[in-house]
């Protein structure tokens, strides 16, 4: 099956060959061209595909009830386990109204404890608070703006992911509980409370859920919940569209002094909004632990110029510049974790909320209730840039109390959590900054920069063992070698044409392709294009995400990566998988 080889030198033309194409691209045409911008993204026709999850054996004639299980890309999850009030979940109570403020405590945390309650777990990004507004003394807020009672059930919606949640609730009548949450615009299809007591679900603009009783006691409530695949992760596009469902403002004292600072960030009101959450995700992305410069008495600029702190003090700053561009963005925050949602352009050319991590700074983040939970990894990779001090961050994670990499008990293994390990500067985002900035550091990541490269045959089979942990997500999906999924999957076939005879570095590649599953041709497959150094093969860079046709054909247009360095590349198509069809990448 023909992949596509990219061979970025300084000028050359692009050859094929039958296992492999090989694209030469040059880095610059002549020296009057100019300099190529540092962030490329996709355009406007390219679409992306979620993934699409189903319930088993959904109850008949019960509006709300819960399903025996899901079927997701991670296999067949039952339904959690009733557990009694007092003991299991984690518990929820009646709290004051939530805030996040600048503070000068930049320097690094112990030890942080994550509970878990969500399976698939989105670990450490459960939602528990989203801040949408900004006041005049630097604090996010709650704005509490569209809260409403919001009903429970539904059909699952096409490219929305599946999660069981479970907590324990200790309710007042008539006083709202927090309820954690995926993403903001997440549905609760299904939920059970032991004992029954009536129960109401609220939600607000900016995705907080709140439930509700006329009764007073302690619940146990099991629920699902579904979640877009996009907003895990998901490919920039170029917006075409003024689609933002806030237009947040500053006050204007504070606005003035964020748009003072838009010069040293590189960004202003004509910046592409694309380009501009890039910017700000790297800026604050480039953020370490330590003590901060004295006070000049403006505290934004010594929150956003010092780029010291953790996790609050990076999705602070994060928030407040993208709301003095207008951008929609929320301080999310849990037990353990603080990090950003924005309002990001998609390759169709219209927004949708995705999540943002910028990284933290903990020494060490403990995950408690980990026992048979699959751990949730995105389809895509992550889009934004990574700075070297995002990159070189790395923090010890223990579940239940052991650390990753060691043997742990039965009981106490994630599923899949692996993948914790082997995906932080891969693309996904993993356990990425909840301890400190992007995970943790392994072998492959070190391989990926810095190594010196093998010859290329070397290089050649050592690619063929590791190009799957060295993409965004591993061919089998993560969890899925210790679950049962309910048929066996259909086995696919991708290739990758070859390429057009030139191309250069930030200019666009043509690339086409087809896929089939058994004798079907299936659409709205995500098929990732990946650049990969043969030379060091974790060192993967993806062009973007396409979804096939009815025909199972993908034709796209990429921008090469303007930064890369002129080499001989692998131009890869892959599709993940999901829980019908297997999967399968282009490679020789």
């Amino acid at each position: 099956m023909p992949s596509a080889r990219t061979n970025l030198r300084w000028a050359a033309a692009i050859a094929a060959t039958v296992v492999v194409a090989s694209i030469v691209v040059s880095l610059s045409a002549s020296a009057q061209r100019p300099l190529p911008t540092l962030h490329e993204y996709l355009p406007p026709a390219t679409g992306s595909a979620g993934r699409s999850d189903q319930v088993v054996s959904a109850p008949q004639g019960k509006v709300g009830a819960l399903p025996d299980a899901i079927e997701t890309a991670f296999g067949r999850i039952a339904a959690p386990k009733a557990a009694p009030p007092g003991s299991g979940a984690p518990l929820y109570e009646a709290r004051p109204p939530a805030s996040a403020g600048a503070d000068r405590r930049t320097g690094g945390d112990h030890e942080l404890h994550y509970q878990m309650v969500f399976d698939p777990e989105v670990t450490p990004f459960k939602r528990e608070v989203a801040l949408d507004r900004v006041t005049d003394d630097l604090r996010a807020v709650q704005s509490g703006a569209g809260n409403a009672r919001r009903p429970v059930g539904g059909a699952p919606r096409p490219g929305h992911e599946l999660f069981w949640g479970h907590v324990q609730v200790r309710l007042q009548p008539g006083v709202p509980v927090v309820l954690p949450s995926v993403a903001p615009t997440s549905q609760v299809l299904s939920w059970h409370a032991e004992p029954p007591v009536p129960l109401e679900l609220w939600r607000d603009e900016a995705g907080n859920f709140t439930v509700r009783s006329t009764e007073p006691g302690l619940v146990d409530l099991r629920f699902l919940m579904d979640a877009p695949t996009d907003y895990f992760s998901a490919p920039l596009g170029v917006a075409t569209a003024d689609d933002d469902p806030d237009r947040p403002t500053l006050p204007p004292l504070l606005q003035a002094q964020a748009a003072a600072l838009w010069p040293r960030i590189g960004v202003s009101h004509h910046t592409e909004r694309g380009a501009a959450v890039a910017r700000l995700v790297e800026w604050f992305r480039g953020f370490s632990p330590g003590e901060p410069p004295p006070s000049t008495g403006d505290a934004l600029a010594d929150l956003v110029l010092s780029k010291k702190g953790v996790c609050r003090h990076r999705a602070l700053g994060f928030v407040v510049m993208a709301h003095s561009l207008g951008i929609s963005a929320h301080f999310v925050q849990n037990d353990a974790h603080a990090f950003a949602e924005v309002w990001a352009p998609g390759t169709h050319g219209r927004g949708a909320w995705q999540r943002v991590d910028l990284g933290g700074g903990a020494d060490s983040l403990e995950l408690h209730g980990a026992q048979g939970k699959h751990l949730h990894q995105p389809l895509h990779a992550d889009p934004f840039p990574k700075p070297e001090a995002y990159l070189n961050a790395t923090a010890r994670v223990l579940v239940d109390g052991a650390p990753i990499g060691q043997s742990w008990a039965g009981a106490g293994q994630i599923k899949g959590a692996e993948g914790m390990a082997q995906s932080a500067n891969a693309g996904s985002t993993g356990v990425a900054g909840a301890g400190a900035g992007a995970g943790m550091s392994t072998a492959a990541d070190q391989a990926g920069r810095g190594t010196a490269p093998q010859s290329e045959s070397e290089a050649r089979r050592a690619w063929l063992h590791q190009r799957a942990q060295a993409l965004a997500a591993p061919p089998v999906p993560p969890g899925a070698q210790g679950a049962k999924p309910s048929a066996a999957r259909a086995p696919c076939r991708l290739t990758i044409d070859a390429a057009a005879p030139m191309a250069w570095l930030g200019e666009p590649l043509a690339l086409t392709g087809r896929v089939r599953c058994g004798a079907v041709a299936v659409g709205q497959l995500p098929i990732e294009l990946w650049l990969i150094d043969p030379a060091r093969p974790a060192a993967g860079s993806m062009l973007g995400v396409v979804a096939t046709e009815a025909s199972g054909q993908f034709s796209a247009r990429f921008n090469l990566p303007a930064d890369a360095d002129p080499r001989v590349y692998d131009a890869v198509a892959r599709f993940a998988g999901d829980h019908l069809r297997a999967a399968c990448d282009s490679g020789p």
